[in-house]
């Protein structure tokens, strides 16, 4: 597929279909390795404040532990293991060494955090430490204008909006309107939405209003030639393959 305005970002890495772990270190770096535009994570914040790398709420199933992710500490998370059948154990990344390592490898990729929250103790208390440490994440050498965040919960958008208000944001939903709702409301950059939920106009709308619109759920050739004729400004692919660049 041709993607030619759309920048390529890898879904999880090397996405979620991938025989390298979702999210982790090994999945990041392949798929920047590729030559696209950047990657996407999952990012959840531990019991101390650190920004790791998972998507799920629960930990069991996929690792050899249990609970909430910000339930636990880092040293805790570092003992974790995958479950996920053909792969060797494997820790969960944690996000700053993830990053610093891509920023300086692949100095034109960008990263964007899909920001997972699970609150183990006071919500607010939760957000204002959460949102702390996008800030420092962004604060990190070679970091700065290379962060896009998007969430579900327009609290943590706002309060990450008024922190660093040079951070792209964009409202994840499941339907184009509700997200373009509270992208408006917010001032935010964009929003991110299922291309299975999204149409061509509705795409066209939403940036003719001044927003970019980032599209996932794209997996084999006809998905992504789908996705791509909506024209959106970003891709989350699951097949990142498909767009090496030869070089």
């Amino acid at each position: 597929p041709d993607p030619g305005s759309t920048r390529i970002i890898g879904h999880a890495g090397m996405g979620t279909g991938h025989e390298l772990v979702p999210n982790g270190r090994g999945s990041i770096l392949a798929a920047l390795e590729l030559g696209i535009a950047g990657v996407e994570l999952d990012v959840q914040l531990t019991a101390d404040s650190v920004l790791v790398a998972f998507h799920d709420a629960q930990l069991e199933g996929n690792t050899t532990c249990a609970g909430l992710v910000n339930a636990m500490t880092w040293a805790e998370l570092r003992a974790c293991t995958t479950t996920r059948p053909g792969n060797s154990d494997m820790m969960i990344a944690r996000v700053d060494s993830l990053l610093l390592e891509a920023a300086e490898r692949y100095p034109n990729a960008d990263f964007t955090l899909d920001c997972k929250l699970f609150a183990y103790g006071d919500w607010w208390s939760y957000l204002e430490t959460y949102t702390d440490a996008v800030v420092a994440l962004d604060a990190l050498p070679g970091m700065r204008g290379r962060l896009l965040v998007e969430c579900q919960v327009d609290p943590f958008l706002l309060l990450l909006k008024r922190k660093l208000p040079h951070v792209a944001l964009y409202r994840y939903d499941t339907h184009p309107d509700s997200a373009l709702y509270h992208a408006q409301r917010g001032g935010l950059a964009g929003i991110t939405v299922h291309h299975g939920n999204i149409n061509r106009s509705q795409v066209e709308h939403t940036q003719a209003l001044g927003l970019q619109v980032s599209l996932f759920g794209t997996n084999g050739r006809w998905g992504h030639w789908s996705a791509l004729r909506k024209g959106p400004d970003r891709l989350q692919t699951d097949a990142p393959e498909l767009f090496e660049v030869q070089r």
